[in-house]
């Protein structure tokens, strides 16, 4: 079987002598089939010059013609189920005696010189016409729509002849072991016209690329047409046993010519294009602005690679544009004074930063230099957050007035501070390992750092005493909520060094609720201790559950302890 209506790419495309005048399709059908079948029922051979006088006229230049012509041919298709029918049966008849007049070879050796003359008369001469002319954006263009045309034209041609010497490639070729015409068809394109002109193709291929980056108006199937001939190039030297046209554009590519010809060229040419264009943005342009204009240059590159390149071009076009794009400009792009990540942080700008997360994770210790500054801002916040309590320290002190270990607001300002901060590790960074660590000793830096006069109180000592107030009922909380701010109250805790001096304040105010009776349940007051256990290891809490263990044995007063039922 065989689809014998075809498509010529374009009309004018593979333009030589002019048309023969010759029969119409049904006359010519009926001539062909009239002979087909009075050779067959022949005993005769049936010779060389005379059959192939008649293959040619009524096959080969019958297709040669309606690709010639185009929109302009009165045919649709070079010749029906008949015509290729007999076409194939004169072919065939020729092969099918054995000795001197088996004409295999002949046909073989004809059907590529036929081949080969179509590209050395008919393909290669137009486009190096072209190629000497006009070297602008309109010359490239032209260049690719006639490479284009001439491309699709000649591999129909090649599954014609294919189809016609069909016979050969399943006798002679397979007991001669050469090439089969599809291989060798692809093969004369390759040595013909793809070298000569592989470089300006290239080069006005790239050329389309990047008036496509600047929003021009560009023709993607005509673009994927002549990118797609690069890897269908490098199996000319990789595969002889083509059969079919369809089958070697199926056939997994060898993209070493893709490659060496087309692709490095292509990054060469976008890393320049990208690092002219970087500076541009970031010399008129926001972070927030910038980013968005790097993240939609990315996504129109992953479009590209879908639209018309070789899907193992996307991941090292995108390293080049990430390269030029984010990090050559990451230090800058970062530290900004009225955009850069610290105003992002503190106009709580979500989108922008996430944004700025994701892009800059594609980069190689791209997310470094953000934990940094993520850590130093966190590190400042909790810094002022002592500062402040210090300097309301000195001013009581100044005024003759008392101070207090009893600070709430610190506590709450902390806690406040850190659960603003683990959302956007959660939620901004995606908990990514490196935030988690910024965030962890910045808090340590903060709560490890005490007031430089002795009389002060330690932070050690204001987080029991907060602890203290939550636990003996002086802050009114739900059961929910009591959990919760237990759970935030270990986790500041965890941020401790000194874990000793905290375990010897906290039995001590554990003590006095115990003996003032004014814990607000034992329930929360084991609830503390078991987070306090789990993070630390029985050692840790022996004593603490000493206490409650006695206090509970001891209890006459069913009463004596609120809720404690």
């Amino acid at each position: 079987e065989t689809d014998s209506q075809i498509t010529p790419a374009a009309s004018g495309c593979m333009r030589g002598e002019p048309q023969s005048e010759r029969m119409r399709a049904p006359e010519r059908e009926t001539v062909l089939l009239h002979y087909a079948t009075l050779k067959s029922k022949e005993t005769a051979d049936l010779p060389l010059e005379e059959g192939w006088e008649k293959i040619k006229t009524n096959g080969i230049n019958v297709l040669l013609d309606l690709l010639l012509d185009g929109d302009n041919s009165t045919e649709d298709r070079p010749f029906g189920n008949k015509g290729y029918v007999s076409l194939y049966t004169i072919s065939y008849r020729m092969c099918s005696n054995a000795g001197s007049c088996d004409h295999s070879k002949a046909l073989y050796d004809r059907s590529v010189n036929e081949m080969r003359k179509v590209l050395t008369d008919r393909v290669l001469p137009e486009l190096q016409r072209i190629k000497k002319a006009s070297t602008t954006d309109k010359g490239g263009e032209h260049l690719l729509l006639r490479f284009s045309c001439h491309w699709t034209n000649y591999k129909i041609f090649v599954k014609w002849m294919q189809q016609l010497f069909r016979h050969l490639d399943n006798g002679y070729v397979a007991n001669s072991s050469i090439a089969t015409l599809t291989s060798v068809g692809l093969n004369l394109f390759h040595d013909t016209v793809f070298i000569h002109v592989k470089r300006e193709v290239r080069n006005s291929l790239v050329d389309a690329i990047e008036r496509d980056r600047d929003g021009k108006a560009v023709d993607f199937d005509l673009v994927r047409n002549c990118v797609n001939v690069f890897p269908t190039m490098g199996l000319c030297s990789k595969f002889a046993d083509l059969k079919t046209i369809q089958a070697a554009m199926l056939v997994q590519p060898d993209l070493h010519i893709y490659e060496a010809e087309f692709e490095t060229y292509l990054l060469e040419k976008t890393s320049g294009y990208y690092a002219c264009q970087s500076r541009q943005w970031l010399e008129s342009n926001s972070t927030p602005t910038y980013l968005k204009k790097a993240e939609m240059a990315l996504e129109s590159e992953s479009r590209r690679v879908h639209s018309y390149l070789h899907a193992s071009s996307e991941s090292k076009l995108l390293a080049v544009c990430e390269a030029e794009m984010l990090q050559a400009h990451e230090k800058t792009l970062i530290s900004q004074e009225t955009s850069g990540m610290n105003a992002l942080l503190t106009q709580d700008q979500d989108d922008d930063l996430k944004r700025m997360f994701t892009l800059f994770r594609r980069v190689p210790q791209g997310l470094l230099p953000m934990a940094l500054t993520f850590k130093q801002y966190v590190l400042s916040k909790g810094s002022d957050i002592l500062q402040n309590r210090f300097n309301l320290l000195e001013h009581l002190k100044a005024e003759g007035k008392s101070t207090s270990i009893d600070d709430p607001m610190t506590i709450e300002t902390l806690l406040s501070l850190h659960r603003k901060m683990k959302r956007m590790v959660a939620d901004l960074f995606s908990k990514d390992i490196k935030f988690q660590r910024a965030l962890r000793e910045a808090l340590q830096d903060v709560l490890n750092t005490d007031s430089p006069l002795d009389h002060h109180a330690s932070n050690v000592q204001v987080l029991v005493t907060y602890t203290d107030r939550v636990l003996g009922g002086k802050i009114k909380l739900g059961e929910e909520d009591l959990e919760i701010i237990l759970d935030e109250l270990i986790e500041l805790f965890l941020f401790i060094s000194d874990k000793d001096l905290y375990s010897e304040l906290y039995r001590e105010q554990l003590a006095k609720r115990l003996l003032s009776q004014k814990c607000v349940s034992l329930h929360a007051e084991k609830s503390m201790i078991i987070r306090m256990k789990t993070q630390q290891g029985a050692p840790f809490t022996t004593k603490l559950e000493g206490m409650i263990n006695d206090f509970t044995v001891g209890m006459c007063n069913p009463f004596g302890c609120k809720n404690v039922l």
